[in-house]
This record gives C-alpha cells, sequence and structure tokens, in this order.
C-alpha cells in the first residue's frame, strides 16, 4: 500500500470524477495513489519549480491528467471499450455513435483531458520566456 499523501487531488475527488465511481476491483487504491503520485510530482517539477503549487491553482489539471491515465489502463479498455457518456464536475454529456456505429475511444477522451490539462498549468505555472530590461 503506498503511503503517498496527495496534495493537489485526493483519491475519492479522482473515483468520483467517474460515471459511475471508478471502483476498487478497476483500479487499487495503491495504483491510484502512485498515478496521483506521479502527476503531482510531474506538475511541480515541470510548471513549477520544483515547488507544489496550490490546490486552487493546480487541482483541475491534476485531475484531468490522473484521469486520463487511469482510463488508458490496459485492462479497463478491455472491459469499458468506447467512452459513451460522461460527466466531469456538473458538465455531463453522451456521445452520439455515427451511422456506423463509432464512439470517441478511451484514448481520444484522455488526450483531449491531457491536452486541457497542459494548457491550463501553462497558464497558471512558470513562465517559459520573459523580457526583461537589462541596465536599467
Amino acid at each position: 500500500m503506498s503511503d503517498y499523501e496527495p496534495q493537489l487531488v485526493k483519491e475519492d475527488e479522482v473515483r468520483n470524477m467517474f460515471t459511475p465511481p471508478l471502483d476498487y476491483d478497476d483500479v487499487s487504491k495503491a495504483q491510484l495513489l502512485l498515478y496521483i503520485e506521479s502527476v503531482e510530482d510531474y506538475i511541480k517539477s515541470v510548471y513549477f519549480n520544483d515547488s507544489m503549487p496550490s490546490r486552487s491553482k493546480a487541482k483541475v489539471p491534476a485531475l484531468l491528467l490522473v484521469m486520463s491515465k487511469v482510463i488508458k489502463k490496459p485492462d479497463l479498455l478491455k472491459k469499458y471499450g468506447v467512452v459513451e457518456s460522461m460527466k466531469l464536475g456538473d458538465f455531463s454529456f453522451k456521445l452520439e455513435g455515427t451511422a456506423k456505429g463509432k464512439h470517441v475511444s478511451a484514448y481520444e477522451v484522455a488526450r483531449s483531458w491531457e491536452e486541457m490539462a497542459h494548457e491550463m498549468l501553462k497558464a497558471r505555472g512558470k513562465k517559459q520566456w520573459t523580457i526583461m530590461k537589462a541596465n536599467d
């Protein structure tokens, strides 16, 4: 069992973002805590100069990144296959199949969550480039 204490996003928050809530048979507590730890360490080191950001700055991006790791888990992909509906906070929607019956794959959903998270973190994290007037 992992002894990591999450700082940005809690285990129950991740589980409850899925509809229905993520079951312990699908992802164990230890595995979920490892996902959370790796995402939090990544966010801290890449976007905030190795300083842990506040929950208000990085909770949602961390949640999206952890969720994207969970839904790409091979045994979950095999069990659930495609994404037909989704709930993110108060926002929920149902994906309708095309005439050929295609649905959005879990990989496509994970990729969109990752892109949203990285955009948020870039806006909230350290600035990559700054212009400074020298000898002022």
